[in-house]
């Protein structure tokens, strides 16, 4: 089944700042490992943006919590510097929603820190932000999709 072209164009044309973004945690290189994640559990988020001059210098997720931290034996003490992503990819407020996408589908991302022009840290977008417009823009064509998004009904179905 294929979204409508009022989706494709929305997508084309909606920037990234008109989004409502999650917050996104913020700390220091310097910040321990512990506080890091004690301050990604006390806000329910996933990631958290390691900025240092009020620019983004890496990025932490869950994911580097399981590939990294779940079963080694890691120094709590240590700085985030050393388990952080460093340089991640960032997009700018500006950019489209579907620049977010494509970036999040070819890369494999959940959360992409934004930059302004000058390159100063300018929040997050999350997978979450843009299901969240979506959904709430694009009520009908969420609601009708197949439960995999490469099937298609052979016919129609009810009454």
């Amino acid at each position: 089944m294929k979204l409508s072209a009022t989706v494709v164009e929305a997508l084309q044309s909606e920037r990234i700042r008109t989004l409502r973004l999650s917050e996104p945690v913020r700390v220091t290189p310097d910040t321990t490992l512990s506080d890091t994640l004690r301050a990604m559990k006390a806000s329910g988020s996933g990631c958290t943006l390691v900025c240092e001059e009020g620019r983004v210098a890496g990025i932490f997720t869950e994911r580097d919590v399981l590939n990294k931290i779940a079963g080694s034996k890691v120094d709590l003490t240590e700085a985030i510097r050393h388990h952080m992503i460093r340089d991640p990819s960032s997009l700018n407020p500006d950019d489209t929603l579907q620049q977010a996408i494509q970036l999040m589908v070819d890369k494999g991302y959940r959360h992409v820190p934004l930059a302004d022009a000058q390159g100063r840290e300018a929040g997050m977008v999350c997978a979450k932000d843009l299901v969240e417009y979506i959904a709430e823009h694009f009520p009908a064509e969420v609601v009708n999709l197949p439960p995999r998004l490469h099937q298609v009904m052979r016919k129609p179905e009810g009454g």
